[in-house]
């Protein structure tokens, strides 16, 4: 991430608009590929397209030709809109998916607060594949601000991208001045929740609880516990739902019953609706095939001696259509 602030200071996709009740303005967009970068021009059209932005998204490439910045300032001047005037810079960083990237970026945002060479340096908008971050004040009057794109490595990351940004400068600003970034719809995650089988138990352990709150996943050697010791599992799933697919806002939910049952398969105990397992399941850029996957860990003690069977029912929450998942284990308890 040290290379992204070096270069900065140098400097199928659906759309919510968080302002849909207000109407677009126009945007002036200068692309400034003077330090070699160069944007995806084809990728760039596309966004327009399917913004059906051509009469708001007015681009200018701002490469040897400095007139063309004069060109975009008059022809914003006669639209009233030379506050909408977006001098737009953009480089790929070194992470090749959305986990890397948010990790590489908090590094940026820590250094945008201590670096006094970016002083005066903000993030206006963050997405899976890409941010928007704007330089400070140059101090020289009339100076446009250099707004850098900074999206990660993936063939299909500027055709994602550029939509976003093109739909942020052209949503008006609110009564503060500032606007509010747009919500990315990942349609592809959508469709593929839209086919995926139910929830389906891969791997099941008794396990150690002491090494699991250490980070380790250790398999318990034995099924006999005393009495009043916790009867601690592990279960790993795949297929598992989101709620807000496709969304930043996207999660999982995982319900619990507990069953204590005799090896006869007689109900001894019921404990129904323990405790979910909840988890933040932004959506990934790009979407990996272990994204739709979760575990879950639960206890339970039993004080009096005897073999038992205890069932572990989990519920996929989004999707409640879908049937229950049952991790069993035979344990005895002296």
């Amino acid at each position: 991430m040290k290379h992204l602030a070096a270069q900065f200071m140098l400097a199928s996709l659906c759309l919510i608009p968080v302002r849909a009740e207000d109407a677009k303005v126009p945007a002036f967009f200068v692309l400034d590929e003077r330090s070699g970068q160069q944007f995806d021009i084809q990728a760039w059209q596309h966004a327009t397209e399917a913004l059906k932005g051509e009469d708001l998204v007015r681009t200018y490439r701002l490469g040897g030709d400095d007139t063309v910045l004069r060109q975009a300032q008059d022809e914003a001047a006669a639209a009233n809109a030379t506050a909408n005037i977006v001098l737009l810079m953009t480089t790929t960083t070194q992470d090749t998916n959305s986990t890397e990237f948010s990790q590489s970026f908090s590094q940026l945002e820590q250094q945008l607060q201590t670096d006094p060479a970016l002083n005066g340096a903000s993030v206006l908008a963050k997405w899976p594949m890409c941010a928007l971050v704007q330089q400070g004040a140059s101090g020289h009057a009339g100076t446009l601000p250099v707004t850098m794109i900074l999206v990660l490595d993936h063939p299909q990351a500027n055709a994602f991208c550029y939509p976003l940004v093109q739909s942020y400068f052209t949503t008006p600003p609110g009564p503060d001045g500032t606007r509010v970034a747009p919500i990315n719809i990942d349609a592809a995650t959508i469709a593929l929740q839209a086919v995926l089988p139910p929830m389906k138990l891969v791997r099941k352990m008794l396990t150690d609880k002491t090494a699991f709150s250490q980070g380790n996943l250790v398999e318990r050697p034995t099924n006999i516990y005393a009495p009043g010791d916790e009867i601690f599992i592990y279960a790993y799933f795949e297929n598992v739902g989101r709620k807000d697919v496709g969304t930043p806002m996207a999660s999982s939910e995982i319900g619990l019953d507990i069953e204590v049952r005799d090896r006869a398969g007689n109900v001894l105990k019921a404990l129904p609706d323990q405790h979910p397992f909840k988890v933040d399941a932004p959506t990934p850029f790009p979407v990996s095939g272990d994204y739709f996957t979760n575990f879950a860990t639960a206890g339970i003690a039993i004080s009096d001696p005897g073999d038992y069977t205890v069932a572990y029912i989990f519920h996929d929450r989004a999707r409640p259509q879908t049937p229950p998942v049952t991790a069993e284990f035979d344990v005895t308890v002296r």
